[in-house]
């Protein structure tokens, strides 16, 4: 009898675990605008390195009057431009434009091309030598801690040159060569601003361009884009205008990323006809190999919350989450932070963010939020997923 209510007890337990792994989700928040979230996982080869296999869970407190939030993606600001020219134009002159004083004017060889001698530069204008201020080979470019081409040299106007268009020579150009000039007393400058740093493969870039005089925005202003992998395929971006004078595109990543490492860039490249201005402007791109499920579990006991996944590649995964709880001013403030990360074979799997609850501060409890939830690829340094406001509970 013994052995037939322990056997019974034992499929009682199995059955009720069984019942608990089935148990169903509570679906997550929408998706917000500045969330990242894939709509399937894509396969990807096995990690070529070795990577930790054992799985760990912690959390630690915040102090509630922390301020957490996400980085914005970084505004480009240049005061500069650049072009590619061949040895007979640079031989012949080429024809640039300066808006202010002291203009600085470098030119690099690409492959194969003569390099420059800084002495031999010349700047004209309406057949009259410009007077420079500097004369800068490579060697002391590079010394500086710029990252130029052998070869490369630079010159600088005087600031009584003043602005306006001038012409500069390189009698003995043999190739091509990118010239670039940089205005540093220049009040133009042009904004770009991407929509957000990492996209996932398949994704898109937005991007938002502004030249400006100062305060004001330049009108009449056109610009094209150009999205730069880092294998160094390229696609055009179109930028338009909006009501507000912002042109603004979206640049879409393809499926296929390649495996090049290396940042994205769109390069954007804008004037009003009378000035020019070209900026660079990079983002990371992830092969999403897993993504959440879209919702979760929550033990209120244990203030943990259980996380399905879907993993398309083998990999070592991690989940990171901010719990937040009610104050008593009915305020909801950062409590704890808690990390969890696993190996998963492709299929699914679950990843449990455990908060201790002595993290809560007297008088803190529900409605909870979780915050700043990210899935991320450890096995390959990639981010896969992120949400701003993943859950709220009530009660």
């Amino acid at each position: 009898m013994r052995t037939t209510t322990t056997l019974c007890a034992i499929a009682l337990l199995a059955c009720t675990g069984a019942i608990h792994a089935q148990a169903p989700t509570t679906p997550m928040l929408p998706s917000g605008g500045r969330d990242m979230t894939p709509q399937r996982a894509i396969q990807a080869p096995p990690p070529s390195h070795t990577v930790e296999r054992e799985p760990v869970q912690y959390s630690w407190r915040v102090d509630p009057g922390t301020d957490i939030t996400p980085p914005r993606p970084h505004v480009t600001e240049s005061r500069e431009y650049w072009r590619t020219v061949d040895a007979a134009e640079l031989r012949r002159g080429v024809s640039l434009q300066a808006s202010a004083p002291g203009a600085l004017v470098r030119v690099s060889p690409a492959a194969g091309a003569t390099p420059v001698d800084a002495r031999a530069l010349q700047v004209t204008r309406g057949g009259r030598a410009v007077p420079l201020a500097s004369r800068t080979p490579a060697a002391q470019l590079q010394a500086a801690g710029l990252a130029v081409p052998d070869g490369s040299a630079a010159v600088q106007l005087e600031r009584r040159a003043g602005a306006g268009a001038f012409a500069l020579r390189a009698p003995d150009a043999r190739g091509r060569y990118v010239v670039h000039v940089y205005e540093p007393e220049s009040d133009i400058r042009l904004f770009a601003a991407l929509g957000r740093d990492r996209v996932l493969a398949g994704g898109r870039a937005d991007i938002a361009v502004n030249l400006q005089e100062g305060a004001r925005r330049l009108r009449g202003t056109r610009a094209e884009g150009l999205l730069v992998a880092p294998d160094g395929r390229t696609w055009p971006v179109q930028l338009k205008p909006g009501r507000d004078g912002i042109l603004r595109g979206r640049a879409p990543v393809p499926a296929d990323v390649g495996d090049a490492p290396g940042l994205w860039e769109v390069q954007v490249f804008a004037g009003n006809g009378e000035v020019q201005r070209d900026a660079r402007t990079a983002f990371s791109v992830a092969l999403p190999t897993a993504r959440l499920d879209g919702g979760y579990r929550f033990d209120a006991r244990r203030l943990r919350f259980a996380l399905p996944v879907d993993a398309a590649a083998p990999g070592r995964y991690e989940a990171r989450g901010t719990l937040y709880a009610t104050a008593p001013d009915g305020v909801a403030r950062p409590v704890s932070v808690a990390h969890s990360a696993r190996w998963m074979a492709p299929g699914r799997g679950e990843l449990v963010l455990a908060f201790d609850r002595a993290h809560l501060p007297p008088g803190y409890g529900a409605p909870y939020e979780l915050r700043q939830l990210e899935l991320n690829d450890q096995s390959r340094m990639a981010p896969v997923e992120r949400r701003e406001r993943a859950a709220r509970i009530v009660d």
